[in-house]
């Protein structure tokens, strides 16, 4: 790349290019900006656009079409101008002052409602000592105590409820408050030059014509992040794949065609590697290398003119664009699919446009949406908490989902939220949709005993529980029931298990049982398990 251009060429022309197309990824954006250009003949450089400051200026890319053109060299210029002021001083202070004074209102409004409550503390103290002694001399019932009690019960509630609502304003008028002042403070320094970058393309016509400019560019500052509506009608699930978009890039995103891409780089941006893995003991630190001085620059993208092989810069433009050396006819760019596979990753294309301000704020819209079948089953662990979640076995359709939250439905009502892991294509994955109070779970303690035992011998701790589940649905429900016994880390602590009815599905090595059990409609059924502690009389067992 050259910042110099050429002597014949000191004439610039401007090319209007609007944001055509965005593609959106977990942790950033490209950008599409497209238009149309009268190109003299010759050779006149053209600037494309200029770049907001989250702009990548490595990741220009250029194409141009039309007749008899040809794309000689694309170089990023940078700029230095001075931030204008959006808003004068005055409005400025004006909003100060305005939040101040509504601070200073509510200041004024807590301490009205707090003298009110002191007058009815001194009117609650007059009025027992007057009650007690009308009560003594039997001129007044309990009956007018009673009704002055919650008089003035209900009055200092209503008190304290507005001091409450006051509280809660005023820390939103302080928040406002303390924004405006750090607005004000920003308008009173003087204006930050900023660094802008202009995009310009050098073109070679043989005559006048037109030019069809397409340039793309990567920002930081944006990101989308998945949301899912989950409903479960009978044994349905819809599955509605949203988006929440937001973007800082520093320019207005309008309706245009949105795109939303599941690609991500790694943790490390190159394939990982392991090494070996030496221990040893401790070395005394070497002396930390002198520092030494390394000029360095960075080097933008440049596109069209082959380098001349000085300042390395061969190394940094792309063999395609050293071909243009030969000015052949500027290629046309393919356009992408809406929904494809690209690399690792999908790229969705929004239905509708939408139009993403430059604020931070989120929007949302929707991706897609798909039905599944559902199998369903009951999830209890009455140890941890005597409660029946319904979980859902879904298979997932085309779509690639991402890791997010999920509001989960049963038909129209509401019953919480869950988080969704990553789920590729074509697979099964499971569903926490909630607790289900028609199926009822309990577990009780129903036996602990100790023997008796004398000094030198061994002492038998007798534990026994019994679990029950029952089925208020109308229909056959699968209940997946998990319990535990206790795990000896001593070779003198004992743990025997004695009666199980009915026998578990699964028992593991860590002592946690399983039952699948399936219950008809207003059915219930009792799991009983009993399990014995051996230890020596003079050990002390914990954790039991």
């Amino acid at each position: 790349m050259t910042d110099t251009v050429p002597e014949n060429t000191v004439q610039e022309d401007n090319a209007v290019t609007p944001i055509t197309g965005v593609t959106v990824f977990t942790d950033g954006a490209r950008v599409t900006r497209t238009g149309v250009a009268a190109v003299r003949a010759g050779v006149h450089p053209l600037v494309v656009a200029s770049l907001p400051r989250t702009a990548d200026s490595s990741s220009v890319r250029v194409a141009v079409r039309g007749h008899g053109l040809s794309m000689l060299n694309v170089e990023v210029r940078r700029r230095v101008a001075a931030e204008p002021r959006r808003e004068s001083l005055a409005e400025r202070q004006a909003d100060v002052e305005r939040w101040r004074d509504a601070v200073n209102e509510l200041d004024d409004a807590d301490e009205a409602e707090r003298a009110g409550l002191g007058f009815l503390g001194h009117l609650s103290e007059a009025a027992a000592t007057s009650l007690a002694r009308a009560l003594s001399a039997g001129r007044a019932g309990y009956d007018e105590l009673t009704g002055m009690a919650g008089h003035l019960s209900a009055s200092t509630a209503t008190g304290l409820g507005r001091r409450r609502e006051i509280a809660a304003r005023k820390r939103v008028a302080q928040r406002e408050l303390d924004a405006a002042l750090d607005r004000l403070a920003a308008s009173e320094q003087p204006g930050q030059p900023t660094v802008f970058a202009d995009v310009c393309v050098l073109l070679e016509a043989a005559a006048p014509a037109e030019a069809e400019v397409e340039l793309t560019y990567h920002v930081k500052g944006a990101s989308w992040r998945p949301l899912y509506d989950l409903v479960l009608d009978g044994e349905r699930l819809r599955v509605s794949y949203l988006a929440e978009i937001t973007q800082r890039t520093g320019e207005e995103w309008p309706e245009v065609t949105l795109v939303l891409s599941t690609t991500r780089r790694g943790q490390r941006q190159t394939l990982p590697e392991l090494g070996p893995w030496y221990i040893g003991r401790p070395k005394p630190p070497r002396p930390a290398p002198r520092a030494r001085a390394v000029a360095s620059a960075a080097v933008p993208f440049a596109a069209g003119k082959p380098p001349d092989g000085s300042n390395g810069e061969e190394a940094a433009v792309p063999g395609a664009w050293r071909a243009a050396a030969a000015r052949p006819e500027a290629k046309f760019l393919a356009a992408e699919p809406g929904q494809s596979e690209s690399g690792a990753g999908f790229t969705y294309t929004v239905a509708r446009p939408l139009a993403v301000p430059s604020d931070g704020d989120p929007y949302k819209t929707l991706v897609a949406s798909f039905d599944a079948d559902a199998s369903l089953d009951y999830l209890t662990v009455p140890v941890l908490a005597p409660e029946a979640y319904l979980r859902a076995t879904v298979t997932n359709g085309p779509l690639l989902l991402l890791p997010g939250q999920a509001r989960t439905f049963h038909g129209a009502q509401f019953v919480g939220e869950t988080h969704l892991d990553s789920v590729a294509p074509g697979e099964e994955f499971e569903l926490q949709l909630g607790v289900d109070d028609q199926v009822k779970v309990e577990r009780k303690l129903v036996r602990r005993t100790t023997s008796k035992a004398v000094i030198g011998s061994t002492r038998t701790i007798d534990v026994a529980y019994e679990i029950t589940v029952e089925n208020h649905r109308e229909r056959k429900v699968t209940v997946s029931v998990h319990d535990h016994i206790p795990v000896s880390t001593d070779g003198d602590i004992k743990v025997r298990p004695r009666e199980t009815a009915p026998a578990p599905a699964s028992t593991d090595d860590l002592g946690e049982l399983t039952w699948t059990l399936v219950l008809p409609p207003g059915e219930s059924t009792a799991i009983r398990h009993r399990f014995t502690v051996e230890h020596p009389a003079q050990a002390t067992v914990v954790g039991l």
